[in-house]
């Protein structure tokens, strides 16, 4: 398969700097030699020191909105120390150049090689259409679409005739083929690689490029045969210092080295990609998540809350309330401490988890307080919950600083449901709530249900 490159194109690449530092000014000298590459501004109030006496300075800008609107940059190049995600929206893509970022390494790395200026245009357009058309900036919780865009593009510019995206698995001694393109890959998603076995494996141990023939020994002949003319080119995907991922192109002969240096780029943003969705998948978590407890948090309990109100009013359905709360915490801790007292929320937590259906919600409500939520259950069943947790909390064995023994500790609960003693999410809570008043007030160690005499 023959690809024209896109270094044969001559559009030209105009480039903005956002920030500037000496590494900057050294990356400036060598994209000056770029055939095709203009500097149309940096965002400074004066021109930077750093800058090359050699090359013409372009304009400089005081506001980020002046250069974006001015300069009308394809690309910004943001020095280290700069914070990118203050420049305003516009049709041009960021790129991080501290000294450590894969981008500028690659292009550190470029200034060393002997290659005439056409050919160093070339490669730039190579690298922006690459950075460009990846988006990986963006957070999704799921990296695999943009893990798509990566793999397709890394495949059209290489000219790969199939590839594949592996994740390490559980025990880190397999790989997990996750996305494939090919007629013989595609039906290999879901299956494993034993990392001592395989090419891919070799690039995750050793954090290498590996390049290899598809011969006899190797795993990767289960999914592609051995037909001794292929090869497997694996490159490691990157993030934090660590090898998150591997991307796998297959060729019919040896792949051109002069794509070597993009394609460990864009390896490298698959590595960001994933990193970015694994962190945007932990602040989902912690946004609603009670860190202490490992329940839901009081206001996404409240949110749910509402919805099963309004969908309990809609449908003629019954939704239960049960709040728990550990007698006598506060004379555990004074005698414990602050630590074991962290540890018995979390045992709690754990506990009221492993007793609550999956429909249900179970939320740290305040302090030593617990909620569930129980959508479709009747008071019998709240009851026979809240017994539950009750009489395993009694049984359990909580941490004693003293003389390494353990203590016994109790929940009070109270039990409200709706429609029957509540017409609203509020006053469903003031009825609970109530509930567990008159628990405490009979117990410790009392399951309320709210009635005549609460």
């Amino acid at each position: 398969m023959e690809e024209t490159p896109r270094g044969s194109e001559s559009r030209e690449i105009r480039l903005a700097f956002a920030g500037f530092d000496s590494f900057c000014g050294g990356l400036a000298r060598v994209l000056a030699q770029c055939e095709g590459v203009r500097f149309t501004g940096i965002l400074a109030k004066k021109l930077p020191g750093e800058w090359p006496p050699e090359v013409q300075p372009p304009p400089l800008y005081a506001s980020s909105a002046k250069l974006v609107e001015e300069a009308a940059p394809h690309v910004i190049l943001v020095a280290e120390g700069t914070d990118g995600r203050g420049l305003p929206a516009g049709d041009y893509q960021v790129l991080d150049v501290g000294k450590d970022s894969p981008l500028a390494l690659l292009l550190e790395k470029l200034s060393m090689l002997a290659v005439d200026s056409r050919r160093l245009g070339g490669m730039l357009q190579e690298i922006a259409a690459v950075c460009s058309g990846a988006g990986v900036v963006e957070a999704y919780s799921d990296p695999l679409p943009k893990l798509s865009q990566l793999l397709d593009r890394a495949m059209a510019l290489s000219g790969a005739c199939e590839g594949m995206i592996l994740f390490p698995g559980q025990g880190l001694d397999s790989l997990l083929v996750v996305l494939a393109r090919g007629e013989r890959l595609e039906s290999a998603v879901g299956r494993s690689l034993a990392v001592e076995d395989s090419i891919c494996g070799r690039t995750f141990d050793t954090g290498a490029v590996v390049h290899h023939a598809v011969e006899t020994g190797w795993e990767e002949v289960a999914l592609l045969g051995a037909s001794g003319e292929e090869t497997l080119l694996a490159l490691p995907m990157r993030a934090e210092g660590k090898v998150v991922g591997i991307m796998a192109l297959v060729f019919q002969g040896i792949p051109e080295a002069r794509h070597l240096p993009v394609l460990a780029l864009v390896a490298d943003q698959g590595g960001l990609a994933v990193l970015i969705a694994r962190l945007y998948s932990e602040l989902e978590t912690n946004v609603v998540t009670d860190s202490a407890s490992g329940l839901y948090n009081r206001n996404f309990f409240l949110q749910r809350l509402h919805e099963e109100i309004c969908r309990a009013r809609r449908y003629s359905l019954n939704v239960c309330l049960v709040f728990l709360e550990i007698d006598g915490f506060e004379a555990y801790v004074e005698r414990n401490g602050r630590s074991l007292g962290d540890l018995v929320i979390s045992d709690v937590g754990s506990i009221i988890k492993r007793n609550t259906r999956e429909v249900d919600t179970a939320a740290r409500y305040q302090g030593h307080t617990f909620a569930v939520l129980l959508p479709e259950t009747r008071r019998l069943g709240a009851i026979r919950l809240a017994e539950r947790i009750r009489k395993v909390v009694e049984e359990y064995p909580f941490p004693s600083r003293e003389r390494k023994e353990v203590e016994t500790l109790t929940m009070s609960a109270g039990v409200a449901s709706y429609p029957a003693c509540a017409d609203s999410e509020e006053t469903l809570l003031e009825r609970a709530m109530a509930a567990l008043a008159a628990a405490r007030a009979e117990g410790p160690n009392r399951v309320r249900l709210y009635g005549e005499g609460v």
